[in-house]
């Protein structure tokens, strides 16, 4: 980067102004210069301007998906603060938590179906899709914010609490469209900075989960999509064992007031049946074939949830 010195120079002495002029300048002339765009996104960021800083990110990395300094710039305009990851806790892909396939046709249906329900909901819902950007909580190795991006062409950033999972993700669902942060949560997301929020398999997992929706919630004025194991068919004491890493399930009710403290009310919902069961305690998988998204019914296992603000 040494023709950028008198820009390094600004940014330096905190000139952010300055350097930004230098920077329109080059980039009127070199608009597909990466490093330019890099540069001033973060001239962009440290003059308290993260909106500008995002535009110029997410172009960067349209023309060139690969670059590192980009990808962490991105991510990091969208989540700080975040608490280090406890050594106890089995972060790896073969953990049992999450999918490991490298091909989204290989993932297995209950958690496909869930991300392909919220990419036609946000596709037929939210105005110009194709410029909206959606933050996808415990992403696990990136295939539904993948989906996402596919199906409703949006933008994605997947978080994920697995350094291992995240790097899988790099390596196998990354594009211009989909950046991946590994992140234990608490973390802090930047307020008002995404069009919508997708959090499957995850608000079981947290211990503070109130905390971690108000989160997700200030993040976003546009829909939360969310995903629980249902208490009343999935009884958590019965099976806790089984789901060594759930803290709770919840019920329907449950969810309503807790997505009531935030102004949002349910606005659709689905249902999903995953597993053989015997007096209420897991006994194996069903069919692949049986585990798509329905009507929620008096025997779903999972519920699937749009809420949108009041």
């Amino acid at each position: 980067m040494s023709g950028w010195q008198p820009v390094l120079d600004c940014l330096q002495k905190n000139n952010f102004a300055e350097a930004i002029v230098l920077l329109d300048a080059v980039l009127s002339q070199q608009p597909l210069d990466v490093d330019g765009r890099l540069l001033r996104a973060v001239a962009y960021a440290s003059s308290g301007s993260p909106e500008r800083a995002i535009r110029d990110l997410w172009k960067a990395l349209a023309i060139n998906p690969a670059s590192a300094g980009t990808r962490q710039a991105l991510t990091d305009l969208f989540v700080s603060g975040q608490e280090p990851a406890p050594a106890a806790r089995d972060f790896s892909l073969s953990s049992g938590e999450r999918q490991t396939a490298p091909d989204v046709a290989k993932i297995r249906e209950d958690h496909r179906s869930r991300y392909e329900f919220a990419a036609r909901w946000v596709n037929r819902n939210i105005t110009a899709s194709c410029n909206t950007t959606g933050i996808d909580l415990f992403c696990g190795n990136g295939y539904g914010s993948h989906i996402l991006s596919e199906i409703a062409g949006c933008r994605m950033i997947g978080i994920d609490g697995s350094g291992e999972a995240v790097a899988f993700a790099e390596q196998f669902y990354a594009g211009a469209r989909t950046v991946y942060r590994q992140a234990y949560f608490p973390f802090d997301l930047a307020s008002n900075s995404v069009d919508f929020a997708v959090c499957f398999e995850s608000i079981e997992h947290v211990e503070d989960y109130e905390h971690f929706i108000q989160e997700i919630d200030q993040m976003t004025s546009g829909p939360l999509v969310i995903s629980f194991p249902v208490e009343d068919t999935l009884n958590f004491q019965l099976n806790a064992d089984l789901f060594k890493y759930h803290v709770r399930h919840f019920t329907l009710n449950d969810i309503e007031e807790l997505l009531r403290l935030f102004n949002r009310r349910i606005v659709m919902a689905k249902g999903q049946i995953v597993y053989r069961t015997k007096k209420g305690r897991v006994d194996g998988f069903l069919p692949e074939s049986a585990m798509g998204l329905t009507a929620l019914q008096e025997d779903s296992q999972f519920a699937v949830v749009v809420a949108e603000k009041n």
